[in-house]
Formats: C-alpha cells, sequence, structure tokens
C-alpha cells in the first residue's frame, strides 16, 4: 500500500523530535520556501504527544536575519516542515585534511605540566 505524501509530511514538532536536542540550534524550513529562507530554533516545548506546543526562533528570509531576538514560530502545526543541514558540518566536511599517504602524520605537541 502507498503512502500518500500528505500523510508523510510532519509538521514542526514532529521534525523537531528527530534532531539533536529536539531541535534547538537547528534550522528548519517550509517545502514551499527558497533555500537560503529558515527558522533557526532557539526554544521549543512540545506537548506530551509531540505533535505540538510553543516554538520560537529567529527567522532569516532570503538570506537576511528578520529580528535580533526570538520570535513566535508561525505555523508549526502546517505539514510543511523540513530540517536543513547545518552549514558548519558541511564546512567541517570539506575542510578536513586527510594525511599523506607518502609522510607519517605528526604528533601534535603536547604541554609539560609542572606540579
Amino acid at each position: 500500500m502507498r503512502v500518500s505524501t500528505v500523510l508523510a509530511a510532519k509538521n514542526l514538532f514532529e521534525v523537531a523530535s528527530r534532531l539533536e536536542k529536539h531541535g534547538i540550534g537547528h534550522r528548519i524550513q517550509r517545502a514551499t520556501w527558497p533555500e537560503d529562507s529558515f527558522w533557526t530554533i532557539t526554544a521549543i516545548r512540545p506537548s506530551l504527544d509531540g505533535k505540538h506546543g510553543d516554538a520560537s526562533g529567529i527567522f532569516t528570509w532570503k538570506g537576511m536575519s528578520q529580528h535580533a531576538l526570538p520570535k513566535r514560530i508561525s505555523g508549526p502545526l502546517k505539514r510543511v516542515w523540513r530540517p536543513m543541514q547545518k552549514p558548519d558540518k558541511q564546512t567541517k566536511w570539506i575542510s578536513q585534511k586527510k594525511p599523506s599517504l607518502g609522510r607519517p602524520a605528526e604528533a601534535p605537541e603536547v604541554a609539560e605540566v609542572e606540579g
């Protein structure tokens, strides 16, 4: 039996429940928004069933932050939310240097502690 895309869609609280720290610090966006538009979750209080609650964050639209202080996230119960990857994780992955196969890796210097 095929699952309808409407039933597979998740509201903000269902998406946040699957993220680390229940979504705090993560970026989420609606499926219809441009890639550079999102909410950064700063606080969330889900209900016991995990499908309702209160959430606040900082809103960024088309790359520009709309306000400095967290605001209540509008439309959290709409079933159109999705998580975004954190850009710092992508940067760390790209910037990691692999050790050279021809030379052994240098050991980091360790400071001696007198005591």
